[in-house]
């Protein structure tokens, strides 16, 4: 298979600003440059693309290069004859041009596959155009390594499969090669819906993690032990996570903190501290209570806007009923592709 990264990794963050070789162990080259060795390594023809030489060191250069991977400068070049574009790039807008840039060098049913710096589907809504006029042979996916190549930690990737949305984003054969090419190298191939790779993949998931947590130990004590009907504890978890979600949107997350109040919501939470097993729970309850002086001077600071607390699938649904399926979707796409303009 012949594979190109675009991005090295900065190697500078990784050593001496994240300091991961004693806090996670493995060794420099860490990021797409490890990446892009270990696909080598596994028998495939690699190609790394990084215009910014100094992102590396000579000597992890030299250990690229060892490893057979063929290092230039030139995006579009390096794009001519890739089966998988893997976009170890800049977050947000710069994945965005870059993508945009080599898409119409990719050979026949190539597929790009991003990392942590933007969803496939924002990515396809982006490139959608292009993809639907131009290239419509090229898919879209991931090869989210979900922890920093390099590290111990990088046992896996995560494949971003068939969108919730059912959007047709990437063949199965497209998907399936992504997932081939990161077994190949000994990681176990994560494939999800393509929407919600995000979420339990880039730096996010701590916030999926202890989300996760919270609901499940909610929906357990409410429908186990309060008894509640389970329509409205789902509900319950609907409104708490749309009213975060909504609020840092239009507030930051210093405005959704002043909205909430910590010490109000400390003293709601304890009422439901039912079991001696709640482990997640007294862990919160613990980290609001001890915000210090700097943060709360900084939450109490903060400005809470106008925020719509609806819930985001009713809301689609009504567009739909009210401005018919097409001008809806626009709508919703336009809506998506603003989180990264």
């Amino acid at each position: 298979m012949k594979v190109t990264v675009y991005g090295a990794g900065n190697q500078k963050l990784y050593t001496e600003e994240l300091n991961l070789p004693e806090k996670y162990g493995g060794e420099a080259p860490y990021g797409g440059s490890r990446m892009a060795m270990e696909f080598a390594q596994a028998g495939h023809e690699v190609t790394l693309a990084e215009p910014v030489r100094d992102v590396l060191e000579d000597g992890h250069w030299n250990l690229v290069e060892e490893a057979g991977v063929t290092v230039t400068d030139n995006d579009k070049e390096a794009s001519a004859e890739a089966d998988v574009a893997v976009l170890f790039t800049p977050f947000g807008k710069g994945t965005v041009r870059i993508a945009r840039e080599i898409l119409p060098e990719l050979p026949e049913g190539a597929v790009i596959a991003n990392t942590c710096t933007v969803s496939p589907v924002v990515l396809y809504y982006v490139l959608e155009k292009e993809l639907k006029m131009d290239r419509t042979d090229i898919g879209v996916s991931s090869m989210h390594p979900a922890a920093v190549p390099g590290t111990p930690q990088h046992e896996h990737y995560v494949i971003g499969g068939r969108p919730t949305a059912e959007l047709d984003i990437a063949t199965d054969e497209q998907i399936a090669r992504c997932a081939e090419l990161a077994e190949s190298t000994g990681k176990t191939a994560y494939v999800v819906p393509a929407d919600v790779t995000s979420a339990v993949a880039d730096m996010g998931s701590l916030v999926t993690a202890v989300a996760l947590a919270g609901v499940l130990d909610y929906y357990y004590v409410g429908t186990q032990i309060i008894k509640a009907p389970e329509e409205m504890v789902e509900k319950q978890i609907l409104m708490t996570l749309q009213t975060m979600a909504s609020l840092v949107e239009t507030s930051g997350v210093d405005g959704m903190a002043r909205a909430m109040n910590p010490e109000l919501l400390v003293k709601s939470a304890k009422s439901m501290h039912l079991l001696d097993e709640q482990e997640e729970l007294d862990a919160a309850l613990r980290k609001i209570s001890q915000l210090n002086d700097d943060v709360m001077k900084w939450i109490e600071g903060a400005e809470v806007k106008h925020t719509d607390l609806v819930a985001a699938q009713a809301l689609t649904g009504e567009l739909k009923t009210v401005m018919g399926d097409r001008a809806a979707e626009g709508t919703i796409r336009r809506c998506m592709r603003k989180m990264f303009e």
